[in-house]
């Protein structure tokens, strides 16, 4: 393991801004930043060269002014919560709503929008980035204080472990916001990459894609993706829940408890693969249907709790009371196609 540090930059606010290079013996190299717990680049050895599988900017200028969450480490709530309230110990709270009359990914300025502190891990095995998010920000109740980490185990798998400390009762709910492409960065769709995952339900969505509180079967519709099956192949596909959000936006529901695998992705154009493991309660598929500059080019591959949760007594809860430790992980190991 080889770990560097450089600048990437200087926020409008006047913050500095580290990247953080880790290399793997395997040649696996993933760039991280202090802005945002940002996962910016993963490069894949391959016969014909390393790839850079994960979508991400080029400057901190570009992640500033953009509104993707690309490789964004988002809180303190992910994906939407219905006009932005919930009711904790029984008082009503109101968050900003920043997408459509919603409240997204923690809000107008989510953790994905702060510098955090670094500390370097021994042995070169990874960093650790780390802030406390006071009571009352973004609307949240109470303080938290969390740190996402990540290093490389031995075989050189890529884990993102996140840890929290509640200082008072709040919600918490964080998730890594990974745009993954496994042909590289000069492909335009993830069209042709095939998507599985052990799910056998997900959340329905209605208006303003809010979950309704069902969880639908995914066997003999299209969200049933226990084979391996092409990404376009499926969002073209006549459904009403496709319709609904242009394409997959949903969150899938995987059995079982601990680090499990929760989805796969594969590319056949250059025999990459991509598993997913996580001990959270599923995985959330968004292809990217308004990214910009295009669309579909990308798939961000979510593991989270269900949005919208405190809304919904059927959902895992997300609610956190005072002194308890909110801890899981995420891992993501590549591997040529068998």
């Amino acid at each position: 393991m080889k770990i560097t540090t450089r600048e990437f930059g200087t926020t409008k606010s006047g913050e500095a801004v580290q990247c953080v290079r880790m290399e793997h013996d395997s040649g696996i190299v993933a760039e991280v930043l202090n802005y945002g717990a940002i996962l910016r680049a993963v490069w894949v050895p391959t016969a014909n060269g390393p790839v850079q599988v994960a979508r991400g900017y080029e400057t901190l200028e570009e992640y500033e002014a953009g509104d993707a969450y690309l490789g964004a480490v988002v809180g303190r709530c992910a994906g939407r919560i219905a006009k932005g309230r919930f009711v904790l110990n029984g008082r009503e709270y109101q968050l900003p709503c920043n997408q459509n009359g919603n409240h997204l990914h923690g809000g107008i300025k989510g953790f994905d929008r702060y510098v955090w502190d670094v500390q370097m891990l021994p042995k070169n095995r990874g960093v650790r980035f780390f802030r406390r998010s006071e009571d009352g920000e973004e609307g949240y109740p109470g303080a938290v204080e969390v740190s996402a980490t990540y290093l490389f185990e031995e075989d050189g798998a890529l884990t993102l472990r996140f840890d929290a400390l509640a200082l008072d009762d709040t919600i918490l709910s964080m998730t890594h916001h990974g745009y993954w492409n496994l042909e590289g960065e000069g492909s335009t769709s993830v069209a042709g990459q095939l998507f599985s995952t052990p799910a056998d339900c997900f959340a329905e969505i209605g208006e303003g894609s809010i979950p309704t509180g069902q969880l639908i079967p995914t066997a003999g519709t299209p969200f049933d993706f226990a084979a391996p099956a092409a990404l376009g192949e499926r969002w073209e596909q006549d459904h009403p829940q496709l319709a609904a959000a242009s394409g997959f936006d949903h969150t899938f529901l995987v059995p079982g408890k601990g680090l499990r695998p929760m989805c796969r992705l594969e590319c056949p154009a250059n025999g990459i693969s991509l598993q997913v493991s996580a001990t959270l309660p599923g995985i959330h598929l968004y292809t990217a249907n308004f990214l910009k500059p295009v669309a579909r080019s990308a798939a961000a591959l979510e593991c989270q709790f269900i949005p919208d949760a405190p809304n919904h007594s059927r959902f895992p809860s997300i609610e956190l009371p005072k002194g308890k430790r909110w801890e899981h992980q995420i891992q993501y190991r590549f591997a040529p196609l068998a």
